[in-house]
């Protein structure tokens, strides 16, 4: 029978159904895409963020149990943020030496059910809040209010009403312009002599006519960095006096607070003359002056009742920090939302427009119907804010104060909070139970988002995945690599121990076995993630790795010396082949791996047939260089003494031979840890001619 050829086929991605497509595979781990070919390039591995440090602490233990990346123009500015056993620490990079901060000390470190702590940038600040700790917020770096180049932890919102102001009494036994000396009341001013007074004629409080009654109060509040203004104090005390024969108009000594360190003002209401109101508690403030520092404990208050401000807030436009213990955090339309915590997961609070610290009485929405499950993440994505809940999706519409919430998915959610990124042409991603999902939101809201499952063809990875320890999963989107990044545990793991991957050039699949933990990306697009596992001491393989093209799996310190661990194994099997017609018997005779030459290693060959993987077929091991030339100068092959380098990679073929028995089905394998850059494969056979017709008896 006449020898067939089949048509050269460019590999594919994974791909689990059955029947397979002929270019896809059912094995693809620790391999990524050329850019330039297309092919599945071996070489990728994980190495120590900054080798060189000399002190590797707090590298060496602990999990890294959250990451958040903080850049500013562009990432000209930028500063990591990563979280290890209560401790949250700042990395920056002056002049080439990573250098780390203890921002945030004593934190809760997570449950193994918890996702841990939520970041956002919002304005000059970036946000954090874990369920636990009070809800804080940093300058971005460099920090220009202070003195230093770290980061500065403040508390997010207002913990309490700022204290009364005190008001000095008055001196009304007085007979000229003066400065009284004793705690009564400072300045005072004649009415009727404009020439002794000049330029203050039109200054003074109270009614400058004999036995006439005056009565005042005061109340302050504080500004913060963020241009958020506080609730008002409560009154402070009444300062009142009879004006006497001396007709005289007077200014007031106020006591006003000092607020905490991100308190940049103060600013001071009072009533106007409430003499003849009986008393009434229930008394209009308005505007007298701002103090433009958190230092001058003093006010002289010299504001006649003719021009004051306006009217002071109302006390339901400031409160104190409602959601002191929340989970997760997002912005939308300038404000920031923020959950009510575990005990009102249902509950969303939002602050005033650029206003991160300022909540309203009335700054709130409540979720709707129970059944979709507690609130599990917030994702802002362009002008829209995505509520994240265990069993389904909300969205948040409408504008400063009446935001609404409608129903995206009724039965699709996650509780995989820290995989929801945003990825070119996919939208908004995320992890759920049973897949990686996307929701393609249209931005001028002609057409209803749409969530669609981006992974109906690997059911099988995913009967895998522990969806108890699903909180511990991370994503991210590189530009750089021109990938999205899932890390999850599968098969009974606490933690993260598959990577799916999805290669947006190539629009296909792969995994990878890296321990990668919470990641994040710089502004470059490397991929940064932190350690799993803490019980890899007799390396030092800990902290914070960055993904490379190095073909090692991590770093460690050896008698002061850096080493590469062992490379990665790369495995690519391909799918069940039938070559067209299932019920025919064929035999084998050969193997064509097209590739491009990257390296001179051995490259051995396995194959199977009919599904049956007892039985494992090896064929001999072939160099990955032309046969009809000499062979390259590759990869880790330069030979100096020569003078040959590195050369451009040639696309070549390497046939395996295959001695097979008739078989309905063909597969072929490679498991290497050598560089390999395959393109594609070919098959030789032969039709032997018989067929198929009926199947095994019971």
């Amino acid at each position: 029978m006449k020898d067939t050829h089949v048509q050269v086929t460019m590999l594919g991605g994974l791909y689990e159904k059955v029947p397979q497509p002929v270019s896809s595979v059912l094995v693809l781990q620790n391999w990524c895409v050329d850019q330039i070919t297309g092919g599945w390039v071996s070489r990728i591995g994980f190495e120590k963020y900054d080798v060189n440090a000399n002190d590797w602490d707090p590298f060496l233990t602990n999990v890294i149990d959250s990451m958040f990346y903080v850049q500013r123009h562009q990432g000209a500015q930028d500063s990591i943020l990563f979280e290890q056993n209560g401790v949250l620490y700042q990395l920056n990079d002056f002049a080439g030496l990573l250098k780390k901060n203890e921002l945030s000390t004593g934190r809760v470190v997570p449950l193994s059910s918890e996702v841990g702590t939520q970041y956002a940038q919002f304005g000059r600040y970036v946000i954090y809040v874990n369920g636990y700790n009070r809800p804080a917020k940093s300058h971005l770096w460099p920090c220009t209010e202070y003195t230093t180049n770290y980061l500065v932890e403040l508390p997010l919102g207002f913990d309490a009403l700022p204290p009364s102001p005190v008001v000095w009494g008055v001196e009304t036994n007085i007979s000229a312009t003066t400065t009284n000396g004793n705690n009564t009341g400072i300045w005072f001013y004649k009415d009727n002599a404009a020439a002794l007074l000049g330029d203050f004629k039109d200054k003074g409080l109270g009614i400058p006519t004999d036995t006439k009654q005056n009565k005042y109060r005061y109340k302050v509040s504080f500004v913060n960095t963020a241009g958020s203004e506080s609730p008002l104090s409560s009154f402070s005390n009444t300062t009142e006096w009879t004006t006497g024969a001396t007709t005289l108009r007077y200014a007031l000594n106020v006591e006003i607070p000092i607020g905490n360190e991100d308190v940049v003002a103060r600013r001071i209401y009072r009533t106007k003359n409430f003499s003849d109101d009986g008393g009434n508690d229930a008394l209009t403030y308005y505007f007298v002056a701002e103090i433009a520092n958190n230092r001058d404990d003093i006010f002289i208050d010299d504001v006649p009742d003719t021009a004051l401000g306006s009217q002071a807030p109302l006390d339901t436009e400031s409160i104190i920090m409602p959601a002191k213990k929340a989970r997760y955090i997002g912005s939308y339309k300038d404000c920031l939302f923020l959950d009510g915590g575990r005990s009102d997961d249902l509950t969303l609070y939002f602050s005033n427009p650029a206003r991160p610290d300022q909540f309203g009485a009335l700054s709130f929405l409540t979720l709707g119907h129970r059944q979709g499950g507690g609130l599990t993440g917030l994702f802002s994505y362009f002008s829209h804010l995505l509520i994240f809940r265990e069993h389904s999706i909300d969205i948040v519409q409408g504008n400063f104060p009446s935001f609404t919430s409608a129903n995206l998915s009724q039965y699709i959610g996650t509780t995989a909070t820290n995989t929801i990124v945003a990825c070119p042409g996919l939208g908004v991603v995320f992890l759920s139970y049973d897949g990686v999902y996307g929701i393609n939101i249209n931005l001028d809201y002609s057409d209803s988002p749409n969530v669609k499952n981006l992974t109906p063809d690997l059911r099988d990875l995913f009967r895998r995945v522990n969806i108890d320890a699903l909180t511990k999963a991370s994503a991210v989107y590189s530009k750089k690599r021109r990938e999205l990044l899932f890390s999850f545990p599968v098969d009974g793991s606490a933690v993260n121990n598959m990577v799916l991957v999805y290669h947006t050039d190539k629009q296909a699949w792969s995994t990878r076995d890296f321990p990668m933990g919470q990641m994040i990306v710089n502004a470059g697009g490397d991929v940064l993630f932190g350690m799993n596992d803490d019980s890899l001491s007799s390396t030092n393989q800990h902290g914070i790795m960055v993904l490379s093209n190095r073909r090692c799996a991590g770093q460690g310190k050896r008698d002061d010396s850096i080493i590469d661990l062992a490379a990665p194994t790369s495995i690519l099997r391909s799918a069940w082949l039938d070559m067209g017609d299932a019920s025919l018997k064929k035999k084998i005779h050969g193997v064509y791996i097209y590739l491009a030459t990257g390296g001179d290693q051995d490259i051995p060959l396995k194959f199977f047939m009919d599904y049956n993987y007892n039985n494992t077929h090896t064929s001999q091991a072939l160099r990955q260089q032309p046969a009809d030339i000499s062979d390259q100068s590759v990869y880790d092959k330069v030979l100096l003494d020569s003078g040959a380098f590195w050369e451009e990679p040639l696309v070549t073929m390497l046939r395996y031979d295959i001695y097979t028995a008739s078989c309905s089905y063909f597969q072929f394998m490679i498991e290497t840890t050598a560089d390999m850059h395959v393109l594609g494969f070919a098959i030789d056979f032969t039709a032997a001619g018989t067929r198929i017709i009926k199947g095994k008896k019971l």
